[in-house]
């Protein structure tokens, strides 16, 4: 079985370990694909739903993997005890519901070690959740489907400082590690802020005054990093 885009990327981050949960796990080819390629020795799967939680059992059973990956229905990590897993995956969710899951189970999360996180949407918040509650982001990358750009965020218990809120934004550690894709990224994000900004100067109003501002702001603070990164290629050919 094979894993591309955005499941890869995740499962590219997921250092070895004897346990991994993958919450919400759906159809169940990642935590398959993890335990196949001997990068966790067992997984434990939840979600929510039992009819999907059922398509992850169908794939367990003809991959033969019954003893080495249990499913659970349950909301999060409700249905983890704490001590059980070393590596928690919460992929393919907003990043205001993946911070709900961690902090709704902080017994579990406790005695976790490594966190790989994909938020849908929210990442910025989520970076700042991460950094003001006691974890680390150690590592970040990107991953482009389409037109898509998807963040991959891997977080460990300790303190981080974030010298800049724009890098809750655009991540720190894709900087620092120059992501090959956070030129595009950045470029990606730019142009979004640009045509919101558009748009509300062409409302006029007092209340769009102070949104546009704000965006404003963040479109010249993006500008910012872009340039640095842009440079900092240009040194390093």
């Amino acid at each position: 079985m094979r894993l591309k885009g955005r499941l890869l990327s995740v499962a590219e981050m997921v250092p070895r370990s004897k346990c991994v949960v993958d919450v919400g796990t759906d159809h169940g080819r990642l935590p398959v694909w993890l335990v196949k390629s001997g990068i966790a020795e067992r997984a434990i799967v939840t979600d929510i739903s039992a009819a999907s939680l059922k398509k992850a059992e169908a794939l367990i059973k003809a991959h033969g993997l019954e003893s080495k990956i249990e499913p659970r229905v349950g909301d999060g990590l409700s249905v983890v005890y704490p001590g059980e897993a070393d590596t928690v995956i919460v992929a393919g969710m907003g990043g205001l519901l993946i911070r709900d899951i961690l902090k709704n189970a902080p017994h579990v999360t406790a005695s976790v070690k490594t966190f790989v996180l994909q938020p849908m949407r929210a990442q910025g918040l989520l970076r700042k959740w991460l950094a003001d509650n006691g974890y680390t982001i150690v590592d970040e990358s990107l991953v482009r489907e389409k037109d898509k750009f998807y963040e991959v965020i891997v977080a460990r218990h300790g303190r981080q400082h974030i010298p800049k809120d724009v890098y809750y934004d655009i991540g720190y550690m894709l900087i620092k590690k120059q992501d090959p894709l956070l030129k595009e990224f950045i470029e990606h994000k730019m142009a979004k802020i640009a045509a919101i900004i558009e748009q509300l100067e062409s409302q006029g109003t007092p209340d769009s005054k102070k949104e546009l501002d704000e965006f404003k702001r963040k479109l010249e603070e993006y500008r910012e990093v872009y340039q640095w990164v842009t440079r900092y290629d240009r040194s390093s050919r």
